[in-house]
């Protein structure tokens, strides 16, 4: 997903480093924050050689860079914020209590996307999501791709309810329109050797279940990651987590091995199931 040495010349790699690092800016602060070499070098004292004065690209160039960015497909504009851009669909599932929307994850999702891995997590059963959400917290973008890795998140975000259906008493407080209720996160080394493996969660909101969603995410995902050269999917579980086991072994994973006594849960030492599939 890194476009490598693909950038044309400096203005342009330093103004993809600067949107892959912060996730989401607008035109104001790339003005702001990009410079470039000047050209013109000065002596430093003794043995610390000489550098290059930089200079704020001027407002021409800058246009002309985000432009070849975007025409690239490395960047896109969303509401005014220029963001990595992710070759993806959107696709609705028709659900009891509304439409949700599939889609790649933005910015602006971040929250929502932390509070559901958090409330899907909540039971200690899915360690690897909980580690994600903490992740997510310390950093400053939500999709990543650069030298070191890729990171991409897709959502299930809650369309407008029909107006004569409601929520009983007894049913769990469902999402408000416009939240996210599930999502699914593919993580990937940029090492040649790993290049073609990547690591999955995928999880949705306890009060969105059993309404096909998981599935669908799933599917979403699975297709976005071969389209994208990813040849080995893989996501590891504790025992524990049986729900997590019998809907991934549903959808086509194969059982690869175990990690006995890999987790310490709840005082108890728990085997680590490792699932795998090759969309």
């Amino acid at each position: 997903m890194y476009p490598t040495d693909s950038f044309e010349d400096d203005i342009q790699r330093r103004v993809y480093e600067y949107v892959e690092r912060n996730g989401a800016v607008t035109p104001a602060e790339l003005a702001r924050s990009i410079e470039i070499d000047g050209g013109r070098a000065h002596s430093k004292p003794a043995r610390s050689g000489t550098y290059t004065d930089t200079i704020a690209p001027e407002p021409n160039e800058l246009r002309s860079c985000l432009e070849a960015l975007q025409a690239d497909g490395y960047l896109a504009e969303v509401d005014g914020k220029y963001r990595l851009a992710l070759d993806a669909t959107t696709t609705d599932v028709d659900c009891e209590d509304g439409v949700v929307t599939i889609r790649s994850a933005r910015e602006e999702d971040r929250e929502g996307v932390v509070e559901t891995m958090r409330t899907v997590a909540d039971d200690g059963a899915y360690v690897v999501a909980e580690n994600v959400a903490t992740e997510l917290e310390r950093e400053s973008a939500l999709v990543r791709a650069n030298e070191e890795r890729s990171r991409v998140f897709f959502v299930a975000v809650r369309g407008e309810r029909p107006a004569d259906e409601e929520s009983t008493a007894s049913e769990p407080a469902a999402p408000d329109d416009g939240d996210v209720v599930g999502w699914l996160h593919v993580d990937a080394p940029e090492h040649p050797s790993l290049r073609h493996t990547a690591e999955v969660t995928v999880g949705v909101d306890p009060a969105a279940r059993r309404q096909g969603i998981g599935s669908e995410l799933l599917e979403y995902g699975l297709e976005w990651a071969a389209e994208a050269g990813y040849r080995k999917l893989y996501q590891n579980v504790p025992a524990t987590n049986e729900a997590a086991i019998e809907f991934l072994e549903e959808n086509g994973w194969d059982r690869e091995g175990e990690h006995e006594g890999q987790y310490c849960l709840d005082g108890e030492f728990v085997d680590e199931i490792m699932l795998a599939t090759w969309p």
